[in-house]
C-alpha cells in the first residue's frame, strides 16, 4: 500500500505530525510499542500541553525555576506554569489524536520515495523522518548529516523525593566541569539526572555522586543523547523533526516543545500539500523558513553552552544575579516562550502553583483530572 504520509518515529515530533493528519492514509514506524523508551526528563509548558488537548498526561506543575551553584541559589518565578507529565500518556493522547496505521519496525533507509524496513520497503508520498538524533532516514541520503561533536548527552533515574519546581545543580568544580545535574519532580517521585555538554557518556559515576548528596541511591538509569545545533530541517524529498532536525535546544536541553511545536506546524503544512492547497515543494519551503526564523536563537544558545561553563564561577552567578531581577526575568522569558508558542487562549486562570507537591495547585474540575504518580 502506498501511504500519504509516512512518519519514522513514534515519539513528540513524530505522533504531534501525525495528529494533524487524521483522514489521510498515514503510516507511523518506531522500533519500540508507543510510549515506550523514554529518553526525556520530559519537562514542558503547562500553555503548550493545553495546546494540544495533553493535559491528562501533567504529574506536577511548577511555577519556579532554582539554579543551585556553590554557595549560592537563584529561585525564579517563571511567568507562565511549567510541568513534568506522564510519557507513555502524552504519547498515547498524542496517538489518539491520530487516524493512523502503526508497524513497529525500525526505519533503515530511504530510497525512492521508500522506506526501507527489516519487513520490507513503505513508499509514501511525503516522508517524515522524526526518528531522533541518529536521523536513520536523513543519513541514508546525507551521511554527514549527523555530528558527533554536536551532541550533548544524559542519564537519568527515578526516586521516591518530593520538591517544589525544576532544580538545576551548577557545580563545575565538584559535580562536572560542563554540565549541569537536575531535579524534576513528579508528585512522590523526581526524574534525577546528570548532563554533559560534551557528550560524555562516562556520567554513572558522576550520577552517583550527586545522588549521595540528597542521600539517595540509583534504581535504574535512562537517557541518550540530544543535538545542540539545527541542521537542515529538508534533505532531499525528506522532512526532518524533532531531533532528527537538530530542534533540541542547547543550553538549556529542551527539547520537547520544539518537537511539539515543529511537528504540529509540519502536520499542518503536509495536510495543506495533501488537500491541494499548496504544493509539496511550497510545503518544503515553508517549513525550511519557519526553522531558520528561529536560528538566530538557537546559535545565542550554542554559543552560551560554550562559553558560560568555561567561565569563572562568580562571574557566572554574576549572571545569574543580573537575570534574577524582575524586568531582565521577564524580558528573558518571554523571548524564550514565545519562540515556540502554540495557539491558546485563557491559559492562566486554570493552574496555580500552590498546595501540596503532588497536587501543585492543579485545579480538579477544570480539565482533564490529574493522573496518578508514575
Amino acid at each position: 500500500m502506498e501511504y500519504d504520509v509516512i512518519i519514522a518515529g513514534a515519539s513528540f515530533a513524530g505522533l504531534a505530525v501525525a495528529a494533524q493528519l487524521r483522514g489521510k492514509r498515514v503510516l507511523v514506524l518506531d522500533r519500540k510499542p508507543i510510549g515506550t523508551g523514554q529518553t526525556s526528563a520530559c519537562g514542558t509548558l503547562v500553555s503548550t500541553l493545553r495546546a494540544l488537548r495533553l493535559e491528562a498526561s501533567i504529574l506536577q506543575v511548577h511555577d519556579r525555576l532554582v539554579v543551585h551553584t556553590p554557595g549560592h541559589t537563584f529561585t525564579y518565578i517563571m511567568p507562565e506554569p511549567f510541568c513534568t507529565f506522564d510519557y507513555t500518556k502524552l504519547c498515547h493522547l498524542l496517538w489518539e489524536q491520530a487516524d493512523a496505521t502503526f508497524v513497529q519496525a525500525p526505519a533503515l533507509g530511504f530510497e525512492d520515495n521508500a522506506v526501507i524496513t527489516p519487513n520490507g520497503a513503505y513508499r509514501g508520498r511525503i516522508v517524515v523522518d522524526a526518528s531522533g538524533w541518529r536521523a536513520a532516514l536523513g543519513t541514508s541520503v546525507r551521511p554527514d548529516l549527523v555530528r558527533r561533536d554536536r551532541l550533548n548527552f544524559g542519564l537519568e533515574t527515578t526516586l521516591m523525593y518530593q520538591d517544589n519546581g525544576l532544580h538545576f545543580w551548577y557545580d563545575p568544580r565538584g559535580l562536572l566541569p560542563m554540565g549541569v545535574t537536575w531535579v524534576f519532580p513528579i508528585g512522590r517521585l523526581s526524574r534525577i539526572g546528570v548532563g554533559s555538554y560534551l557528550g560524555d557518556t562516562r556520567l554513572i559515576r558522576t550520577l552517583d555522586r550527586f545522588l549521595h548528596t540528597l542521600d539517595l541511591e540509583r534504581d535504574g538509569i535512562h537517557g541518550g543523547y540530544f543535538p545542540y545545533e539545527l541542521r537542515d530541517p529538508v534533505v532531499g524529498d525528506l522532512f526532518l523533526v524533532g531531533d532528527a532536525a537538530g530542534q533540541c535546544l542547547a543550553l538549556t536541553g529542551e527539547g520537547i516543545r520544539p518537537a511539539l511545536f515543529f511537528g504540529t506546524h509540519l502536520g499542518q503544512l503536509l495536510r495543506r500539500a495533501l488537500d491541494g492547497e499548496i504544493s509539496i515543494a511550497e510545503a518544503r519551503e515553508r517549513y525550511r523558513q519557519l526553522v531558520l526564523a528561529r536560528k538566530r536563537g538557537y546559535d545565542t544558545l550554542t554559543r552560551l553552552q560554550r562559553i558560560l561553563p568555561r567561565m569563572p564561577l562568580p562571574l557566572v552567578q554574576g549572571l545569574l544575579a543580573l537575570i534574577h531581577r524582575p524586568r531582565v526575568l521577564e524580558r528573558a522569558m518571554q523571548r524564550y516562550i514565545r519562540a515556540f508558542a502554540l495557539p491558546i487562549s485563557d491559559i492562566s486562570h486554570r493552574y496555580h502553583t500552590t498546595g501540596s507537591p503532588h497536587t501543585a495547585g492543579w485545579e480538579p474540575g477544570n480539565g482533564a483530572e490529574l493522573p496518578p504518580p508514575a
